[in-house]
């Protein structure tokens, strides 16, 4: 291997698309960084793809107050002692502490560990300024694309085939013993098989790599109506885009259930909503109930499943710590 393959690997077609998405996705965490005090624990999720689950968990474990308050330090003064503060309060790695500073100034600091990870391509630069001259690029978010591309002959068909068996759940339907099946031959594999998938899924599927590779699973009930009517919106897009974003700080959820009042269908004003709804409706999780708090609360008291509603079901007896709030799930 050597340079020339990394000029084919960058020609590909498959690779710029890579790349754009990519650079997409490190815009928009550059952006919610740069406002520390506008950061809640959902934004912080796009920051955690890149930073890592160990600084995932480690960050999470605190109020986000605390990292406000150091990330907005840093930006007032980026000064190395500033980020060693950081790095020392949440017992970061070294790695973790230079994709932060690539995240904040991506046109000066290269991401963490990108000597390593160059290595796949037979190559290793001991200057990252050199890498940008030499391949032509623009700045540090193209040495991120190249070291989080997995070239295609590196997806066996057996990781591949692995890769759309996980992408193919739906928590409406898919059954458990199955999901626990696929994540115990996700554990099975190499790390490089793994670290190939999980690549894959954090481009295409957060929720899904949330799914396959952290421990905390549990179901959930969720309030169509609630979520439908959420801020008088009355639309059924805001329950598609919940059922991407099922994890919170320490938890995934799966298996779903979806319980809608009777009269949902009056609720949805668009016939399209109407449609979609229709075709949710075939799925195995969702049940249709007046009144649905009722059969909510029951759900997950038999279950011990968590609810997600802004309803307080102030009539009714349930476990409290279940019952999570919508807004947790929105990056608003």
């Amino acid at each position: 291997m050597s340079l020339q393959r990394i000029f084919k690997v960058i020609d590909h077609k498959d690779y710029q698309e890579h790349a754009k998405k990519t650079r997409s996705l490190v815009e928009k965490v550059n952006k919610l960084i740069k406002s520390p005090k506008e950061l809640n624990e959902r934004k912080m999720f796009w920051i955690y793809r890149i930073l890592g689950k160990d600084a995932e968990l480690k960050i999470s474990k605190k109020h986000i107050h605390d990292f406000q308050f150091l990330i907005l330090h840093i930006l007032n003064k980026p000064k190395e002692n500033r980020f060693l503060d950081l790095k020392n309060y949440y017992k970061l790695s070294d790695e973790a502490i230079e994709n932060l500073k690539f995240i904040i100034f991506p046109e000066k600091f290269p991401p963490g560990g990108y000597n390593e990870k160059l290595k796949k391509y037979g190559v290793e630069f001991y200057d990252a300024k050199v890498i940008l001259k030499r391949l032509n690029f623009r700045d540090y978010i193209d040495i991120y694309s190249l070291i989080t591309y997995i070239p295609l002959e590196a997806k066996t068909p057996f990781v591949q085939n692995l890769l759309d068996e996980i992408l193919s759940i739906d928590p409406l339907e898919t059954k458990v013993s199955l999901v626990k099946k696929i994540k115990e031959i996700f554990q099975n594999l190499s790390e490089y098989e793994k670290q190939i998938i999980e690549f894959q899924l954090k481009n295409i599927s957060y929720y899904h790599y949330r799914l396959i590779t952290f421990k905390q699973i549990k179901g959930v009930v969720i309030d169509g109506n609630n979520v439908v009517r959420y801020n008088n919106i009355n639309s059924i897009n805001l329950l598609l885009d919940l059922l991407d974003n099922l994890y919170i700080e320490n938890l995934t959820f799966f298996p779903v259930i979806i319980v809608f009042d009777k009269n949902i269908e009056h609720v949805l004003k668009k016939e399209e909503d109407k449609d979609i709804l229709k075709r949710i409706s075939e799925k195995k999780r969702i049940y249709f109930e007046s009144p649905a708090d009722k059969l909510i609360v029951y759900f997950s008291n038999k279950l011990g499943y968590y609810m997600i509603s802004q309803d307080k079901f102030s009539e009714y007896s349930f476990d409290s710590n279940k019952l999570l709030e919508l807004r947790r799930f929105l990056d608003e």
